[in-house]
């Protein structure tokens, strides 16, 4: 028997109830079997597997006690935000940080920021990744609530726009392919619709605009594409403060 299991057993038979329970039989196994101490990522893949094999009967118990972060899934649904390409914004705001090879408005060293520039800003690819990051962490990723961020997105190309959207429900329909070239308004339909029956659902949509962007023939593009949210800037509601930081509107 393989020592991981070995600890996956003497865990399930300690019957613990409490991260502190948890945490005092991670320190007990590591002086027991002289391995370092164990993280919850690591207990619960080998869990994963066992439970998989038929090996061990499948437990919500312990599955709520390893669980990185439960607050993330608290409601059922994850979120996933995804980081479009580095693309000129037609702000020039004083207090916009801009920092190269970075979409504007955002800085090295967020989580989702460094995780878009290791995979050169593919959307398919970073949905791909944090799912598996998810899942690796016990979430349940059936309901994802996709929040697509970065600049300016209404002053992206349309069909920048469609096929960025129409990467990340590949990825969710577990899709086996890369990336995906250029795409149009019948291939996002089409991937949508697979969605709908699909392991990951994306129930919810968001991305991130200037209000001077937003009139009726944005709303009606943004629901073509599917958006279910909008998040817009408004950083004052007072007139002579947005012309002092060169908001534009």
């Amino acid at each position: 028997m393989k020592l991981n299991e070995l600890v996956i057993k003497d865990l399930i038979k300690s019957q613990i109830k409490t991260p502190a329970d948890l945490a005092f039989f991670k320190r007990k196994v590591s002086k027991k079997y002289k391995i370092p101490c164990p993280n919850n990522i690591e207990l619960l893949k080998v869990y994963h597997k066992l439970v998989k094999n038929k090996r061990i009967k499948k437990s919500e118990k312990l599955e709520d006690l390893l669980r990185t972060r439960p607050i993330r899934s608290l409601s059922g649904i994850v979120n996933i935000s995804v980081l479009t390409k580095p693309y000129p914004c037609p702000g020039k705001c004083l207090y916009c940080p801009t920092e190269k090879g970075i979409p504007k408005s955002y800085v090295s060293g967020e989580p989702a920021v460094e995780r878009a520039k290791r995979l050169n800003y593919n959307p398919y690819l970073q949905v791909k990744k944090r799912i598996e990051m998810l899942e690796n962490e016990g979430h349940p990723t059936d309901k994802i609530e996709l929040r697509i961020v970065g600049g300016t997105w209404s002053y992206y190309p349309k069909d920048y726009q469609s096929w960025f959207i129409t990467s990340c429900f590949a990825a969710c329909n577990t899709e086996l392919r890369r990336t995906i070239r250029r795409t149009t308004l019948k291939d996002l339909e089409k991937t949508q619709k697979l969605n709908e029956k699909a392991k990951h659902r994306i129930v919810g949509l968001s991305i991130e605009t200037r209000p001077d962007f937003i009139n009726v023939e944005e709303i009606k593009w943004l629901r073509k594409l599917g958006i279910t949210m909008v998040e817009l800037g408004v950083q004052s509601i007072y007139d002579d403060v947005l012309k002092l930081n060169l908001r534009g509107h």
